[in-house]
């Protein structure tokens, strides 16, 4: 059994070996440079990435979060290119109340600052950044996600200045603490959280944080009480899911909720030139890369369609470095193994690679080459463009 085992490993691993250099060979063949240096983008590949990307009005950037590099890249689209709606991967209340308060006091990083890291993404400095772009360029900010797990104070202190329910109001206080004293306990742990109610996880995770909002729900409230309530109450769903060791049904129930929010939003965007910028598992215009089920990219490509566009689907990975962290300084960058064909291509690091995967696809049916990666035929089949960032820097939480 231990000699068939063997050649088992050692038949796959060649096979993989056979496959990585295939897929090399062709992808060298169909790649440009795009370089970057002192916070600075310039040469062939950028120009003619922008060329192609301003021909199109929705235009989806697959990420992988908290790094400063992809925030530059679509920083510098921004200043291009006039985009009238930026769709993201955060929820809607938060971005609400986010530019309710910028339009009282254009100081509002404070808010952030001293929020103790509860902003989601928006705690981090470039993604603050860019949203503050946004406003100030009175472009529409639509937010398709759940409430992010450390955003439960967010939206409770917006509730306990917005009722005019004295019993609702206590309520929403004592949250507030349950939750601030479940995210300080989460962070001292960095991260660490068990299946359990334990005090060590966010609220958010918690069985106990559905009955206490349904006994909310029975007061008398207002419009925005109920729509605020009704997305935590979804958002814990989706957390307990995934804190129950069914992150299938949770995923599944996130991609679902962010269709159902942009097709809600859908007279917003026809007609307009959008910018969505989602986990690249999101973005691509077939499947989710970790779901055998369309995401988020293919509603935004059919809404093209029925707009009389094409959309563009550009995923942007790093090979290495390291990215934001609500825990600590920062994380390592996920090496992704999959990408190996694309990351033996890269030298130097102010030289991106900006890959062609419609003619890197087309050119792999034509050879008839088998792509044994599930994730990489997602991939290809989803984005029109890879872009190979060599390595990445940390956002930093904003203070």
């Amino acid at each position: 059994m231990k000699v068939i085992y063997f050649l088992t490993v050692f038949l796959l691993g060649c096979t993989i070996q056979a496959q990585d250099s295939l897929v090399n060979k062709i992808a060298s063949q169909h790649y440009q440079i795009i370089n970057f240096e002192n916070n600075h983008f310039s040469g062939e590949g950028i120009r003619n990435l922008t060329e192609t990307i301003a021909k199109h009005k929705y235009v989806l950037i697959g990420e992988d979060h908290l790094n400063n590099e992809v925030l530059d890249f679509t920083s510098y689209l921004t200043h291009n290119i006039n985009f009238d709606n930026y769709i993201t991967e955060a929820d809607q209340l938060t971005i609400d109340i986010l530019k309710k308060d910028f339009e009282k006091n254009k100081e509002y990083q404070s808010i952030v600052s001293s929020s103790n890291g509860r902003f989601s993404f928006f705690s981090f400095n470039k993604d603050h950044d860019l949203l503050d772009y946004f406003f100030q360029n009175k472009k529409n900010v639509i937010g398709l996600d759940q409430i992010y797990y450390n955003s439960d104070a967010v939206i409770f202190r917006e509730l306990i200045a917005r009722t005019s329910n004295k019993i609702a109001k206590a309520k929403y206080e004592s949250l507030l603490k349950e939750s601030n004293e479940r995210w300080n306990t989460f962070r001292s742990g960095l991260g660490y959280r068990t299946i359990d109610d334990s005090k060590n996880q966010p609220y958010l995770f918690c069985n106990d944080f559905r009955t206490r909002i349904a006994d909310i729900q029975k007061l008398d409230l207002s419009e925005y009480e109920h729509k605020a309530l009704n997305k935590l109450l979804q958002s814990n769903t989706i957390y307990a899911l995934e804190n129950n060791q069914k992150g299938d049904e949770s995923q599944f129930l996130k991609i679902a909720s962010m269709k159902e929010n942009l097709l809600e939003n859908q007279n917003k965007i026809i007609g307009k030139r959008n910018l969505f910028k989602f986990g690249a598992s999101h973005a691509g215009k077939d499947q989710s890369l970790l779901q055998n089920s369309p995401d988020i990219g293919n509603v935004a490509f059919n809404l093209a369609e029925k707009d009389h566009e094409k959309s563009l689907h550009i995923a942007i990975i790093q090979k290495n470095g390291k990215t934001g962290s609500f825990f600590a300084e920062n994380n390592d960058a996920e090496y992704i193994l999959f990408l190996r064909p694309f990351y033996r291509l890269v030298h130097k690091e102010n030289e991106w690679l900006l890959f062609d995967l419609t003619k890197i696809n087309a050119e792999i049916k034509k050879q008839k080459t088998s792509v044994k990666s599930g994730t990489l035929k997602k991939l290809l089949a989803g984005y029109d463009y890879l872009i190979i960032i060599p390595k990445v820097t940390a956002q930093k939480i904003v203070v």
